[in-house]
């Protein structure tokens, strides 16, 4: 006999000091899912055991799943969209071999975009 499949979860680290990454996250918090997505700003990370350090998540987004896959970069923004009920069908298209590259440039336009809005200390 085996037991019950565990739910596959997603735990996204963002940038909080990012005004265009706490505004994504707080689209995500409204999107149907078909996975649980919890999302954690990566200045409060060590809190909840994550195993990479802060530099290390500011420097791309970084996505652990609760079966202990890590994505980063493109990779996560994919599996974050294969988790939204609206956009699966988008991410499959996405990870596609023809359409992957494409997705790399539009992932790192919109990391681009996240560093414009990052806050910065006084006076620099």
């Amino acid at each position: 006999m085996t037991g019950a499949p565990r739910e596959l979860a997603l735990t996204v680290y963002f940038d909080g000091d990012c005004g265009f990454c706490r505004r994504v996250a707080d689209w995500l918090r409204d999107r149907p899912r078909y996975v649980p997505i919890h999302l954690v700003a990566a200045q409060r990370a060590a809190a909840t055991g994550c195993p990479f350090d802060l530099q290390s998540l500011l420097a791309q987004v970084t996505v652990v799943a609760s079966d202990g896959a890590v994505y980063r970069g493109t990779n996560a923004w994919l599996v974050v969209l294969w988790g939204l009920r609206d956009y699966r069908g988008w991410s499959l298209r996405l990870a596609a071999d023809n359409r992957r590259k494409w997705a790399e440039r539009l992932f790192a336009v919109i990391t681009g975009l996240a560093s414009l809005t990052k806050t910065r200390p006084a006076g620099n």
